[in-house]
């Protein structure tokens, strides 16, 4: 069993804002495999159950707010006795640039509100991430507004594209391994 987890915040109000681009992204991987997210009872989570690759997969939205994102996946790798190296994480980056997608297979969570609450209930840095791009930030902008602001208009187009291709890099690692995607993808930035 492996986990996919798309980090964001729960809500209609924060449904398309730069911060929950990791639940598009896995809306993008449930709409592919035909697997729609549900709410679990009892689970701060909707998932969905597929297959990528040769592997049985649940994907995550959790439906915890951005900074209390670890419990959720704690209690999921738990639940389903997922090892961290077998969890992949997906968020936003406002230090990678709109377009750019970064795939490692360990690291620290930087200023990521998300992932600092992740590292703390799993006490490891060990686990794959794709970091999907939403900066820069302009510099007079407010870091919260910024993040929970929506996209421009004119970056819809190119949103779906980002979104698609960050998809396909989870599909990558499934199938490849996290070495071989990085490589792949590290260097590709969407226009």
């Amino acid at each position: 069993m492996k986990l996919v987890v798309g980090l964001g915040n729960p809500g209609k109000e924060y449904e398309r804002t730069r911060h929950n681009i990791g639940f598009l992204v896995v809306e993008e991987l449930a709409r592919r495999q035909g697997a729609p997210l549900k709410k679990k009872f009892l689970f701060p989570a909707r998932v969905s159950k597929c297959r990528l690759g040769e592997h049985e997969v649940r994907l995550i939205e959790p439906t915890t707010f951005m900074n209390r994102s670890g419990k959720a996946v704690w209690g999921a790798m738990k639940k389903w006795r997922v090892a961290p190296e077998d969890t992949v994480v997906i968020y936003d980056d406002v230090d990678v640039a709109f377009g750019g997608i970064r795939v490692r297979a360990k690291g620290s969570g930087g200023s990521h509100n998300g992932m600092k609450s992740i590292l703390e209930w799993l006490q490891t840095k060990g686990f794959p991430r794709v970091r999907v791009g939403i900066g820069p930030k302009p510099a007079d902008a407010d870091m919260i507004e910024f993040v929970l602001g929506d996209f421009a208009e004119q970056d819809h187009l190119k949103l779906e594209k980002v979104v698609e291709r960050a998809a396909d890099a989870v599909e990558s690692i499934f199938s490849v391994g996290t070495e071989r995607t990085m490589n792949e993808f590290n260097q590709l930035q969407i226009g």
